[in-house]
């Protein structure tokens, strides 16, 4: 009842033409690949929806041909961001990464062949071969972001992490979901350049007795093999899943202890962490509900049916029950540190996190043979590999008659059976009549290969086949299954196996020829097959951390110029690299400083704009204070993605994040005759990174930073409160030669060079009052006289600041509280 219900729901309600940027990647594994997915299903369970009339296929094709603009780049390479009314907009961000360019192959492929139009599948598979072709000839690796017009690399740093992680799921899923071995090729190539160049290993002439380093396959530099940031991405953990479905069991049992064992000992896994996971990020060091690590524990425990990994499950689910369940859901964690919470639940949590969670108790090891799943959870079974559209030339599409009469057609021959024997599916010409081994392999099996994918390559009986299926039917009563399909994974999972094992055992034979190129050493482990003591990158600055004034900072800070003694570091030892993204120069940390003088926050420059330096600001105080000064304002619109009001000539704009590119912000606030914005990360209380310089050849001539969302309450407050005590809010923004900068905001009433510092009152009635007011309005769904005009992100941040406020001064709005409302 309910799923009919959602259908209809969709069917009537759900539309796409909305005046909205989407980011491509995002909305493709998010809704496109949902819709397409749950169309299947009921096209294969007639009788879950009676009448179902296709509406899903026919809102995934319009939201499909809203996409497409995103590939009218001069590579083929679509971009990251797409409007879905106007198409590709004016000084769209051209930068994407590995990930986004080429984890679009599933849900495209299968638009498709639902639809008999070849172009989606097209364009998606020659935006991944244009970027396969990039990765570098010596170490075979790729990086992670890319100019989508000149195809080349903005950053080198490869792993398989954030920003490159589904490129490699995808080529190993395109060849199970659709039997096209170009695909298989490609991923067999990737994945043993990455156990290759990326795993770490003991270093040449490691003391007797080193420990033999975790099993982590780092980051390192595409072209040199070099060691790029010691940190592991929470976003690997999908890796070993990865590795079970190519049969690779015996390397995805090492990796998985290892993050079962960061897992246990951090209590959950942090955004980045370092190799011994002991120490967590300072910036990303939050767990957002993240499901990779559930997925690998169950597509592994589908091969091996090891009950330690049921125990493994376990462990994982108690920990989300016991510290992330509220009343309204589930709740990701700010600061593994200090177990703070975040106010939010992403949609995976709920696509992929509780699913494998359930799948792994529930007796559905053989659902991995029958569907295949996308990055995001959604499962789609395999289609027939005669059905490829054929590719034309320059990516253009070519003619290509649907050979069937209906969209479901496509699932073969009587697919209202639950399973059909071995013997009927040869005679329908859907396997080989002499077992599972696929006839390209070619020539005999070398005994090593066959032994280790002989789980995905033995014979299996009819009896066997109906006996897991029954079983999984039994278990899953609601998914559609037909027998043919598993017969069909399974062949194509024991070709991938024997296809990546045999490039594995050539990579790694002894006598055959390795890739030539460096690796770094860290201690004694190394990243890599060939480990030397070369020169780091002389990007590398060791940083011997202290505390001054409350504050953790870099006491001295030293250039690597060699690797020598690196092995051996005193406790307070760290080594910074910087990764470049542009050949702009990276943020610089700032200290802000409220006119209360009673905390300090840190703000972030950003890579592109002014710094103090080059705006000529150096000189103007005692001691070569380099400073900007200003007065700090609100930006009308709040957002500054469109014409923003005329500031006060040289005010410092507070800008929300969103809507737009950062420099589209900088140039809109530049025009309004501001010297400088200051952008809130309203998206996350904790964080503020330094913003990129994402629009090539535009010249940003005004200074620009970003703060976390709490500071960023505290300016909205400071400038706020003084606007109703009618006074004027000024910023100073100084950098001392080989010290912090600072940011100092102070309050007057007189003109901009004649401030004094001024101890604002915690809230004076007045303003205590105006936030009464503000919070009034908004419970009535009102906040459209407040300062930032009517944006809802600045009324949220408003709404929360005025709570804040009320709550600090034991002001009370009688309100009745929220209530979670479970669907009947």
């Amino acid at each position: 009842m309910k799923l009919r219900e959602a259908t209809l729901w969709l069917q009537d309600n759900l539309t796409f033409d909305v005046d909205q940027r989407v980011h491509v990647f995002e909305v493709t594994i998010r809704v496109l690949g949902g819709l397409l997915s749950c169309h299947i299903m009921l096209e294969r369970m007639p009788s879950a929806v009676p009448g179902y009339d296709g509406a899903l296929l026919r809102l995934a094709t319009d939201l499909g041909n809203r996409l497409l603009p995103a590939f009218d780049t001069k590579s083929g390479i679509p971009l990251s961001w797409v409007h879905l009314r106007k198409g590709v907009m004016p000084k769209e961000s051209r930068f994407t990464c590995t990930a986004c360019a080429g984890t679009m192959l599933m849900e495209f492929g299968t638009l498709s062949r639902l639809t008999g139009n070849p172009v989606y599948e097209q364009k998606a598979r020659h935006a991944v071969q244009r970027v396969f072709d990039m990765r570098d000839p010596g170490t075979g690796l790729l990086g992670n972001t890319l100019h989508t017009d000149n195809a080349e690399w903005l950053r080198k740093d490869s792993g398989i992490g954030a920003g490159i992680d589904s490129f490699y799921e995808y080529l190993l899923k395109a060849y199970l979901l659709f039997g096209d071995e170009d695909y298989l090729i490609m991923f067999a190539k990737l994945y043993t350049s990455a156990m290759h160049g990326l795993t770490l290993r003991l270093a040449a002439g490691a003391p007797a007795g080193t420990a033999t380093p975790p099993p982590w396959l780092a980051h390192a530099d595409m072209q040199t093999g070099k060691l790029a940031h010691p940190w592991i991405s929470s976003l690997s953990a999908f890796w070993p899943a990865l590795q079970a479905l190519a049969g690779q069991v015996e390397d995805a049992q090492r990796l998985l202890g290892a993050w079962v064992q960061a897992w246990g000992q951090m209590g959950g896994l942090p955004e980045l962490f370092d190799m011994a996971a002991q120490e967590r990020h300072p910036l990303q060091k939050g767990y957002p509900l993240r499901p990779e690590l559930m997925e690998s524990t169950y597509f592994l425990h589908s091969v091996t049916q090891d009950p330690a990994l049921l125990q493994v499950g376990r462990m994982l689910q108690t920990t989300l029950v016991e510290g992330h369940k509220q009343k309204c859901g589930y709740a990701g964690i700010a600061d593994m540190a200090t177990g703070e919470l975040e106010d939010s639940m992403e949609s995976f949590f709920l696509s992929e996190t509780c699913k494998y969670l359930y799948l792994l108790h529930a007796n559905t090891t053989h659902l991995p043979n029958n569907y295949v799943f996308t990055t995001e959870g959604h499962l789609v079974p395999p289609f027939n590999a005669s059905l490829y559209p054929p590719a034309g030339p320059n990516n253009q599409a070519t003619a290509w008659t649907h050979p069937f009469h209906s969209a479901s057609a496509w699932f073969m021959p009587d697919f209202s059976t639950l399973w059909m024997p071995l013997s009927d599916l040869a005679s329908e010409g859907l396997v080989h009549s002499d077992g599972p081994l696929p006839p390209n392999i070619g020539g005999a099996v070398p005994a090593a290969i066959a032994e280790r994918c002989a789980s995905l390559c033995s014979s299996i009986s009819d009896a066997d086949m109906e006996e897991k299926q029954r079983v999984l039917q039994a278990a899953l009563p609601l998914v559609p299954l037909a027998a043919q399909d598993a017969v069909i994974l399974r062949q194509r999972r024991c070709t991938a196996c024997l296809h990546v094992t045999s490039s594995m055992e050539h990579m790694f034979h002894p006598g055959t020829e390795s890739p030539d190129f460096d690796t770094s050493s860290l201690g004694s482990w190394s990243v890599g097959s060939v480990q030397t003591q070369g020169t780091p990158d002389k990007r590398q600055l060791l940083c011997l951390l202290e505390v001054r004034d409350d504050r953790l900072q870099c006491g001295q800070l030293h250039q690597i110029t060699h690797s020598a003694g690196l092995d051996v570091l005193p406790d307070n030892a760290v080594i910074l690299e910087s990764l470049p993204m542009t050949s702009q120069p990276e943020g610089a940390l700032y200290t802000l400083t409220l006119p209360d003088k009673a905390k300090q926050y840190d703000a972030v420059g950003a890579s592109f704009g002014q710094d103090l330096q080059a705006a000529g600001r150096c000189g103007m105080l005692k001691g070569g204070l380099c400073e900007l000064h200003g007065a700090l304002a609100v930006a009308q619109p709040a957002d500054a993605c469109g014409p923003v009001e005329a500031a006060v000539d040289g005010a410092i704009l507070l800008v929300t994040r969103g809507a737009c590119t950062f420099v589209q912000k900088a140039l809109n606030a530049a025009a309004a005759g501001a010297a400088g914005i200051i952008v809130i990360n309203n998206v996350d209380k904790q964080t503020a990174f330094a913003m990129g310089y994402d629009q090539e050849d535009i010249a940003v001539n005004i200074i620009a930073f970003m703060v976390n969302k709490d500071v960023g309450l505290q300016l909205l407050g400071t400038v706020e409160q003084l606007e109703v005590l009618q006074q004027q809010t000024y910023i100073n923004i100084g950098a001392q030669a080989q010290s912090a900068a600072t940011l100092d905001i102070t309050a007057s009433t007189g003109p901009a060079m004649q401030e004094q510092h001024v101890v604002v009152p915690e809230a004076t009635q007045r303003w205590i009052q105006s936030q009464k007011v503000l919070l009034e309005s908004a419970m009535q769904g009102d906040t459209s006289g407040s300062t930032g005009g009517t944006s809802p992100i600045w009324q949220s941040l408003l709404v929360e600041l005025a709570t804040q406020t009320l709550q600090q001064s034991g002001s009370v709005i009688q309100d009745k509280p929220a209530q979670c409302v479970a669907p009947n």
